[in-house]
């Protein structure tokens, strides 16, 4: 069905909302300047870690209300708040920075507070990360034919998880003038005003474009159809088509065409033969209480704390490794380094987002026709057990990379070429668990609050990685030879720690997936 909405007004509010989120992974940069930061400053890498967790804490601590205050007053409203955030974040930090840089080449000694400043600043720059975001994605997800829902997350969620590689790629420009040549010659005040800017502008033209311009076909129908493999009794009744379910319900239908297994495709179906009903708001209370929300933030906060963990501390585990003679004597410096890594992220994150969502639709599609399925669930029935489990399949499996990984970290890694490899998995490991689980919570809960649930969700991750990243600063701390705020740790005793407990996390995550896809299968 055709939209009411000016097409033009559509294009310009998605273009601005994929701006948002190409721009919003500022929190991924750090380990691009954190070593200067930590010179300029004296900082311990305990006190580090805590203020690259701060961006973290910033992320996840008010996404819920901006995906509530989206969700009532527009994805345009956030998107002016995400501007403030960044402006105000990114300038006092240049600032600080600024001073206590010029009070080192004088050889004087920052204020001991000085690093709770800088690290308020970070936490304003993970708040405007989150509502820029939310901006984007929801305004996305709600302005998307019901046909393409599985396009409304993956699509923007592919393209923040480029946000690194294109942040990243401007400190090529910010070198400082007397130091080309020479080793981490970032111009780190330089660097942070661009990036800064750029957010800052951003989001203000996103606060004027983005919309939420909702199809036609979307009012009459839910917004996908339900997927809901945690099945238990405490969710029968929203599932059954409750008032605040957002599923679909009729009279006379039968449990089997009100259940929906995962094999039902992120990409929708067509449900013309049945009367269906709109998305209806839930409440907090009703979703919190549910056992699924639980079972997926186990999850999520086992799975994506370690690899937070990782990705806001890759520039220190290089730095631990700066030590080995395979670095000594390697033409690339540790900047260069660092930035490849953060560009292996963003890539590897972004291409698997894709990879996996597509994967995940073709192999959960039901062997004969979607109508047939519909009317006898025999579909269903000789759908092999891998294929109706196929998303739990792969964030089993990713998890299950993720600590063996990790574990090969803990034990055998000792040179910077060993890091790709753990680079690599922690990329398909973040991007399988926040493809498919978005998708999970927008198709089991009503769509109208899909920006308070998926923001409450990702609070479990939030308190993963203000688990584990402040954690491995002190283990830092502890294996750190010498003395003094700013001693570096160079040897395998600084990182190997946090990677064996990373590694537990993960396995406890695939068990978790293993014991939630038997529940489940029980009930097929």
């Amino acid at each position: 069905m055709a939209p009411s909405t000016p097409t033009h007004h559509r294009i310009l509010s998605g273009a601005a909302a994929l701006a948002n989120c190409l721009t919003a992974g500022a929190p991924f940069i750090f380990p691009l300047f954190s070593p200067h930061l930590q010179s300029a400053l004296r900082l311990s890498a305990s006190k580090l870690n805590l203020v690259a967790s701060s961006a973290i804490l910033g992320e996840y601590a008010l996404a819920a209300g901006f995906g509530a205050l989206a969700d009532r007053h527009g994805p345009g409203a956030v998107s002016r708040v995400a501007a403030g955030l960044f402006a105000a974040g990114f300038g006092t930090l240049v600032w600080r920075y600024k001073l206590a840089s010029a009070a080192e080449g004088l050889g004087g000694t920052p204020g001991s507070a000085e690093w709770v400043l800088v690290a308020v600043c970070w936490f304003l720059v993970g708040c405007g990360t989150a509502a820029s975001y939310f901006a984007g994605i929801i305004s996305l997800a709600k302005s998307t034919p019901s046909r393409h829902s599985g396009l409304a997350i993956g699509v923007p969620c592919a393209v923040f998880g480029l946000s690194p590689l294109f942040l990243s790629t401007l400190a090529s420009f910010c070198t400082t003038a007397s130091n080309v040549d020479a080793r981490d010659g970032l111009d780190v005040a330089k660097y942070l005003t661009c990036v800064g800017g750029l957010l800052t502008l951003v989001n203000l033209v996103g606060g004027v474009l983005i919309k939420e311009v909702p199809w036609e076909e979307n009012l009459d129908k839910p917004f996908v159809d339900a997927i809901e493999p945690f099945d238990d009794a405490e969710d029968d009744i929203g599932r059954l088509g409750g008032t605040d379910s957002g599923y679909n319900a009729s009279a006379t239908s039968t449990l089997a065409d009100e259940s929906p297994s995962e094999r039902t495709a992120l990409l929708g179906r067509s449900s013309a033969s049945r009367p269906e009903l709109p998305p209806t708001s839930e409440s907090l209370r009703s979703f919190i209480a549910t056992s699924s929300f639980w079972l997926l933030g186990g999850v999520v906060f086992l799975a994506t704390g370690p690899a937070e963990m990782y990705m806001a501390s890759v520039g220190a585990i290089v730095a631990s490794l700066s030590g080995s003679p395979a670095l000594l004597h390697s033409p690339v410096s540790a900047l260069s380094i660092r930035r490849r890594h953060i560009a292996l992220l963003s890539v590897v994150n972004t291409l698997w987002r894709l990879v996996v969502g597509a994967a995940s639709d073709y192999l959960a599609a039901p062997l004969s026709s979607p109508a047939s399925a519909t009317r006898t669930g025999e579909a269903k029935l000789h759908q092999p057990a891998w294929r109706r489990h196929v998303r739990l399949v792969f964030v089993a499996v990713s998890c299950a990379l993720l600590a063996a990984a990790f574990s090969w970290g803990a034990t055998g890694l000792s040179t910077p070429a060993g890091l790709w490899v753990i680079t690599f998995v922690t990329a398909i490991a973040y991007g399988t668990v926040f493809t498919l689980t978005p998708a999970l919570v927008r198709a089991r809960w009503s769509t109208a609050d899909f920006g308070r649930n998926w923001g409450l969700l990702t609070w479990f991750s939030a308190l993963g990685a203000l688990l584990f990243t402040p954690l491995f600063g002190v283990l830092r701390d502890l294996a750190t030879d010498g003395t003094g705020e700013s001693s570096s740790c160079t040897s395998t005793r600084c990182y190997r720690p946090i990677l064996a407990l990373s590694a537990v996390s993960a396995a406890l995550a695939a068990t978790l997936v293993a014991v939630l896809a038997s529940r489940w299968a029980r009930r097929v």
